[in-house]
């Protein structure tokens, strides 16, 4: 390892504090879904498990952070990686294929200039779709990988 790459490298102060406020906010997400802190959910058409989902993938951030230099335990760390693609890809599953309608919104910009529309339920579902079903490939080929890098070291 070259010096350039040790500067590079968060302290593991940094790497506590930053897990500390991936946690924080996971757990604050799962204190508004499952009712501890009170809220209108009159407003949200959003499945509880799509919103678990979300709110686990900061919770599998900061695990990911506490356990980016620890060789020890690289399975845990695969694992929790694969975790938190697996909880990313939920939502857009749901966006894209899930019950009930949708409304999506664009907006562009190019050389200062800004455009804004709203495309249809269509078109919003097919882009969610394509990177859902991108990210369900990864999810998939994820484990399987691991597999067959076992299989070629034994």
């Amino acid at each position: 390892m070259d010096e350039q790459d040790d500067m590079k490298k968060m302290s593991p102060r940094g790497r506590l504090f930053m897990a500390l406020v991936f946690f924080f906010f996971g757990l604050l997400q799962f204190a508004l879904v499952f009712g501890w802190i009170h809220t209108d959910t009159s407003q949200t058409h959003t499945p509880r498990w799509v919103m678990v989902a979300a709110s686990s993938m900061f919770v599998f951030a900061g695990i990911l952070i506490l356990l980016a230099e620890t060789e020890r335990l690289a399975w845990l760390r695969n694992f929790v990686i694969w975790m938190f693609v697996l909880c990313l890809a939920l939502p857009f599953n749901w966006v894209a294929f899930g019950e009930g309608e949708r409304k999506f919104s664009s907006t562009s910009s190019f050389l200062g200039f800004s455009s804004h529309g709203s495309p249809g339920e269509g078109e919003g579902r097919f882009v969610f779709g394509l990177f859902a079903l991108l990210m369900d490939l990864i999810v998939l080929l994820m484990p399987l990988r691991a597999l067959f890098r076992k299989r070629k070291a034994d």
